[in-house]
């Protein structure tokens, strides 16, 4: 009985069910667990490492008409086991035998798969969020935050290159972690030289000690070892055909080094969508809503604000001001000069306006909008701005008015425009050579 037993290739032993003693150990199981001779010890201490009888143990759940199966990873050998028990009789004793089936390889397969599944999931509510977040630094920090844990990392960042600059624009640390982010801000190529040079020829770079680094590239080891880094993880984004930035893991699982790899290398294309999207919006935002010479918020702007601040039940000031004199210079002196003009006004408000939005509303036209402030202090910003003015190189009519309800604001708007036209008529009425075409059909 005992030779076909031996011939097998699965573990197989006998131990006594009320002392545990080991009665009988195959072959293969002497192989795997390495002893000769198995007399004299206790199945507990030779299979399991313990000094005690295992608090699994499925003595207890054993029948002579049933096999029981169950798994476990044996601590000894570090295995997994497909585990079938019965309860037999072995020289007339009650005694349980197991034959146990290596199913680690399989195990580990399902579980890369399992991991590998779950990894896409991350990468698509990365991307998700990469895609809705409009907010990109928002969303770049919620997934630095998800690709950080997922690989157990201290530290997780992204730098963005800008005229021969790199800086880090976002970054996430594990608690406990210091952040480096206001450190790591206008890296140059000429003191990092390396770095940036891999970085041209788009290179991953991975470093699974630093210490490596410590004799080839000194000015690198210092720059992370200062950082409490041991290993590190790099992979470039793109921008243009060029190196843009790169996406980065500090102290990162020491197993997790291919899966994060592949990982960031897919995630770098979306990370960089994201940025250059938010360059665009910018730009199309300027464009439609601020006005170039005096960076105020344009016309566009201005009348989508009055519909939306004329719902609202705040008080609010409004100042229209108009700049005096401004045809004359383009005529006599040119555009050039007028622009600087405008400038120099425009400058003036803002420093006269403690809070409030600023517009160009048209060529000569700005309209200062205060919201949530109380009457006596709005009075007391439009007598600094005309002060302001009288001793600037501009001069300019100012008509004002405010309300304790948004819901009127409209009303103020028409009545402050009306009061400018006053003011701007006694500067005009002055200066009887203007061509100002509204002096001309002022009564």
């Amino acid at each position: 009985m005992l030779m076909p037993i031996n011939e097998m290739t699965e573990l197989m032993y006998v131990a006594d069910v009320n002392t545990y003693d080991l009665l009988f150990i195959n072959d293969a199981g002497k192989k795997l667990f390495q002893f000769d001779d198995f007399k004299g010890l206790k199945c507990y201490k030779a299979l399991q490492g313990l000094d005690a009888p295992c608090e699994f143990c499925p003595n207890a759940r054993l029948s002579k008409e049933k096999t029981h199966v169950w798994e476990y990873t044996n601590p000894i050998i570090n295995r997994h086991f497909l585990l079938k028990d019965r309860l037999i009789d072995w020289e007339d004793k009650d005694a349980r035998m197991e034959i146990a089936f290596d199913i680690t390889d399989s195990v580990n397969e399902k579980k890369q798969l399992e991991n590998r599944i779950n990894r896409d999931h991350i990468l698509v509510e990365c991307i998700r969020e990469l895609y809705q977040n409009h907010e990109t630094i928002d969303a770049i920090n919620h997934v630095l935050r998800v690709i950080g844990e997922t690989f157990e990392a201290d530290r997780s960042y992204v730098f963005y290159m800008e005229n021969d600059e790199m800086s880090n624009i976002a970054e996430w640390c594990k608690e406990g972690v210091a952040p480096e982010i206001d450190n790591l801000q206008h890296l140059s190529r000429s003191e990092y030289g390396w770095w940036f040079q891999l970085y041209d020829e788009q290179l991953d770079i991975i470093v699974k000690d630093v210490e490596e680094l410590k004799k080839v590239n000194p000015a690198e080891y210092e720059l992370v070892a200062n950082q409490g880094i041991d290993r590190l993880m790099l992979i470039p984004l793109e921008r243009y055909g060029k190196f843009g930035g790169m996406i980065g893991l500090d102290n990162l699982a020491a197993g997790e080094f291919d899966n994060a790899a592949a990982f960031l290398r897919m995630l770098s294309y979306f990370v960089m969508l994201a940025i250059r999207r938010n360059e665009d919006e910018k730009v199309l935002y300027e464009l439609s809503y601020l006005d170039a010479l005096t960076m105020f918020y344009n016309r566009n702007r201005y009348i989508q604000d009055i519909e939306e601040l004329s719902k609202q039940e705040n008080p609010a000031g409004v100042a229209f001001i108009d700049l005096n004199g401004l045809k004359e210079i383009n005529d006599h002196m040119g555009h050039s000069a007028g622009d600087e003009l405008l400038k120099v006004c425009a400058k003036t408000i803002q420093n006269s306006v403690s809070t409030g939005n600023l517009y160009r509303v048209g060529g000569d036209e700005f309209v200062v909008i205060c919201l949530n402030v109380e009457k006596a202090d709005f009075k007391g910003m439009i007598k600094k701005l005309k002060e302001n003015m009288r001793n600037s190189k501009c001069e300019a009519a100012v008509g004002y008015q405010w309300t304790d309800n948004c819901l009127q604001l409209k009303a103020i708007i028409k009545d402050a425009d009306h009061y400018m036209y006053e003011d701007k008529k006694d500067f005009y009425q002055r200066r009887p050579s203007s061509g100002r075409y509204r002096y001309q059909i002022d009564p």
